[in-house]
């Protein structure tokens, strides 16, 4: 843009400027039941719960003839359920609770320990009928979330830990609560195990919920408590924390998004939201010290980014890009029944990735083929205990029940990194390039073997398949089928029913793996490249750090070439090879995936549709063509730039602002995306 004649455009501080104008400052006063509410969201101290604004900070002062400090209007955090979503702000959960400080004598104590009695009495009913109303509505993966916060009742050191704190301190029971949880938070907080830190909000959901219901106790019998239920079909949900007991009485029907100044997509809140599909952002820092009820959001979930009272623009595009893929969507869907085959007649298998029973149900209605792997692990990750083999096997036998017919691929528990149990103690150093998944079998070979007998017995119901992770050696898959010729030993022993011929197949995610695939086509009957963590050591990139997500690049022309060497070794061993990682279900690598032979993808349901959509618009030869292109490229730069213009040639549309996400990946740069 020209300058202005005579007109100074470089930036100046503040102060230079009114020193160099001598133009007055203009301060915006804030009132004072602002500062205090403001002061309120922010504090975090023994006697207080956090919480979102109270309401009369919600009323931004209007100024006439001064200039107000422009507020924040654009903010990032930590995408959890990818989606797009407009409409108005909605703020939830307000739950300062003021508590007295005052002293008690010490006659009182028995009255106290008996309102603490009652209260947990109380938590533990009112849990018990959150869990039922969540594996009715949600499933049972996620209502074990609330085995844990029972478990916190139940613990004998908590409960008298806040007894002895009472008849020391002398002080009211919902101070010495407030007192000891804010101190098991705040301990749970500084740990530096990434998994243990998630668990701290629950102790904190605990405290809420007993703090909630001593005031019940106290209030008189015709008060009745606020209602956080019910809304209009168009608001975004803005917290300041959200906590599993929220999400049971949010109308998550009625709202298009949730946005939460605290939090990750790792802890139990994350779960629920990505089972009920939510579209969710957590993490945004600041959020609420910007925003009023009522105010417009854009809440863009698959990039984590959120537009408090947008501009005109940005709005327009936002409602464009959702109008487009509303209507693209619809016309997917319409092609969902049909077969999943190239112009020239190559069938193509379609699968699904999975993590608990109610994504059986979803993934079926997309016509998939199978389910090319269910991650056992996450529904042994919520509960406060390891379940037992009769649990474990009910579980595995309603998957299969539900398949009808269908193939389903169980992998063992892939523990270890980012995925740990809070019932058991592991090494630690299992982080992404230390001691996880199959190389803690010797640590966790009692637990193991219960899991495998469960899977056993379920293989009598249906057509099971079951897979190892993190295969690194011939030991690693020798010793694994070891256990199975075990586990089928203390079955035959009870008389215990299975498939004695069950498949056995096992992760393709080690380069030295994958480098030397023929080795192992004996022991096993099928491979599944899991193209995450192999992409992660091809290119040396922890695929759970930011910092070094430039260089975590499936489109690398090395991992390209690894890709085409495991499905010739595959071939050429006559050993049947899926895709199930993120690669499968983006539709960028769809055609390179074809044109090296691969025949079998396994993905995030929600991406089979338009996967299918591309292998029902080629041809072999014309997807073989592009392998030998890509394959002759030497930058990640070329090989983007030639995917992106194929798959949009092929499309006839720009993809630019879809999001691929599968529940087990992190979220990272995809190639041809802003």
């Amino acid at each position: 843009m020209a300058k202005e004649p005579g007109r100074d455009t470089r930036r100046i501080p503040t102060e230079q400027w009114h020193q160099k104008t001598g133009e007055p400052r203009t301060v915006r006063e804030v009132p004072g039941d602002e500062v205090s509410a403001r002061r309120r969201v922010r504090m975090s101290g023994e006697h207080a719960v956090p919480t979102a604004r109270a309401p009369a900070a919600e009323q931004r002062p209007e100024s006439s003839g001064t200039v107000n400090r422009r507020r924040k209007t654009m903010f990032k955090g930590i995408p959890v359920v990818p989606g797009v979503a407009i409409g108005v702000a909605r703020i939830k959960f307000r739950r300062t609770q003021l508590l007295s400080d005052r002293r008690i004598e010490p006659h009182e104590v028995p009255r106290e320990i008996e309102r603490f009695n009652e209260a947990v009495r109380l938590s533990k009913e009112q849990l018990l009928e959150s869990r039922v109303k969540v594996a009715a509505e949600i499933g049972e993966v996620e209502a074990m979330i609330f085995d844990a916060h029972i478990a916190i009742l139940d613990d004998k050191g908590f409960i008298n830990k806040v007894r002895a704190v009472l008849a020391r301190d002398l002080r009211p029971i919902e101070v010495v609560v407030g007192s000891v949880v804010e101190g098991y938070y705040k301990a749970i907080s500084e740990l530096t195990d990434d998994h243990l830190r998630e668990r701290a909000t629950d102790i904190r959901d605990v405290g809420r919920r007993l703090l909630d219901n001593l005031a019940r106790l106290s209030a008189p019998p015709s008060a009745s408590p606020p209602s956080d239920t019910g809304g209009s079909d168009d608001e975004i949900i803005c917290a300041h924390e959200l906590l599993p007991s929220d999400l049971v009485t949010l109308e998550h029907r009625r709202c298009k998004a949730i946005v939460c100044e605290l939090g990750s997509d790792r802890g139990h809140a994350a779960i629920m939201l990505r089972a009920i599909g939510m579209p969710s952002v957590m993490g945004v820092s600041g959020l609420l010290e910007h925003l009023a009820d009522g105010d417009t959001v854009i809440v863009d979930a698959s990039s984590g980014v959120v537009f408090l009272d947008p501009r005109p623009d940005v709005l327009d595009s936002y409602r464009k890009t959702l109008r487009e893929q509303e209507s693209y969507k619809r016309e997917l869907a319409a092609e969902a029944a049909l077969p999943s085959v190239t112009t020239d007649g190559r069938r193509i298998h379609l699968l699904a990735n999975v993590n608990k029973l109610a994504e059986i149900d979803l993934a079926r209605q997309y016509h998939i083929d199978g389910v090319g792997l269910y991650r056992s692990e996450f529904h042994l990750m919520v509960g406060p205990d390891y379940p037992d083999e009769e649990e474990q096997y009910q579980i595995y036998r309603r998957a299969i029940e539900r398949m009808h017919g269908l193939p389903l691929t169980l992998r063992t528990m892939d523990l270890g990194a980012d995925k740990k149990l809070p019932c058991m103690r592991i090494s630690d150093d299992a982080h992404v390039l230390g001691r996880r998944s199959i190389r803690l079998i010797s640590e966790l070979e009692e637990y193991q073997l219960i899991q495998l007998r469960a899977m056993l017995r379920a293989s009598a119901h249906g057509r099971l398949r079951l897979m190892f992770p993190f295969i690194t050696t011939l030991e690693d898959i020798r010793y694994a089928k070891k256990l199975i010729r075990t586990a089928k030993r203390e079955l035959d022993e009870r008389g215990a029913l299975y498939d004695p011929d069950i498949p056995i197949g096992m992760m393709v995610e080690v380069p030295a793996v994958a480098l030397s695939l023929d080795k192992y086509a004996r022991e096993v009957q099928f491979f599944s490249v899991g193209t995450n963590d192999l992409t992660q050591y091809v290119c040396a990139a922890d695929r759970n750090l930011a910092s070094v997500a430039p260089w975590y690049k499936p489109h690398n022309p090395g991992m390209l070439w690894l890709l085409k060497h495991i499905v010739d070794s595959a071939r050429a061993c006559q050993v049947e090879l899926t895709v199930c990682g993120e690669m499968a279900g983006d539709p960028f690598y769809t055609m390179f995936l074809l044109g090296i032979g691969v025949e079998r993808l396994s993905m995030a349901a929600p991406q089979i549709p338009i996967v299918k959509k591309i292998v029902r618009s080629v041809n072999i030869p014309g997807a073989q063509n592009l392998a030998r292109r890509a394959l002759q490229l030497t930058s990640t730069s070329q090989i983007r730039e030639l995917f992106t213009a194929t798959v949009q040639q092929i499309l006839g549309r720009d993809l630019s602002g879809w999001a691929i996400m599968d529940p087990e990946t992190e979220h990272l740069p995809i190639p041809g995306r802003p």
